[in-house]
């Protein structure tokens, strides 16, 4: 159904409705914003200053960073493992950990893969119940919230990025963007394009953490107690 053929079937339904609510519809002036904030912010800075953004928002939402060239990934990633006190490990089922040269780690006789297949859910979530860290490539930064972008797919699943104790995600820099609006229209242009991608989107800022309770911060409450951005740079 295009635009045009909405309309249409919109006003038809009002049309109807107003006619056995025996009500007069009446024009109403379109709100026009001051601003475009929602498309704009941030628009003014450039990757650097982006990221600088980024880094300020992730430590007020207590959340890790750490930048590393792509050569030194695999030891940062180690640096990390260890920093978590190790495994167990749950690490997604993604071509990413061998193309950034992390096939190692997916034989540590600690660490276990996300399993495929809809017969291998009990077994892939018992694994992220009893998993201390795990680790997923991510699809986007946006600095504005301090947020990673992550799919669900077959090979990586919702429970691996709440369940574990600690979460790793790694991301490319240059898929640092401003704002979600971003994210959400280049998700648009894939939809637009038959473009196959992940199942959901989530969008998590940081360690779970909640002030409910007498304004106390809790962090830990609805998934991982830590959270670590692993940024790649490109260079």
């Amino acid at each position: 159904m295009n635009v045009n053929d909405q309309k249409v079937k919109k006003e038809n339904f009002l049309n109807h409705l107003a006619e056995r609510l025996d009500y007069t519809r009446h024009s109403v002036k379109p709100l026009i914003y001051r601003n475009d904030l929602p498309h704009e912010t941030l628009d003014d800075l450039d990757q650097a200053a982006l990221f600088d953004v980024f880094l300020a928002q992730c430590e007020a939402l207590h959340c890790h960073v750490v930048a590393t060239p792509k050569q030194y990934l695999a030891q940062a990633l180690a640096d990390q493992i260890e920093r978590y006190q190790g495994g167990p490990l749950l690490y997604a089922d993604d071509p990413r950990f061998n193309d950034y040269g992390l096939a190692e780690f997916l034989v540590d006789e600690v660490a276990t893969v996300w399993q495929k297949g809809a017969t291998q859910r009990e077994i892939n979530l018992e694994h992220a119940q009893k998993a201390n860290i795990g680790i997923v490539f991510g699809e986007y930064l946006l600095a504005e919230s301090g947020t990673v972008v992550v799919e669900s797919s077959p090979g990586q699943g919702r429970a691996i990025h709440f369940l574990p104790k600690h979460y790793i995600a790694m991301v490319p820099k240059s898929r640092l963007v401003s704002r979600m609006t971003q994210v959400t229209d280049l998700y648009a242009e894939k939809v637009a394009k038959g473009e196959a991608f992940g199942s959901a989107l989530h969008f998590i800022s940081g360690p779970s953490n909640s002030g409910d309770i007498e304004m106390v911060l809790v962090e830990g409450v609805h998934g991982p107690l830590s959270v670590t951005y692993l940024v790649i740079e490109d260079c």
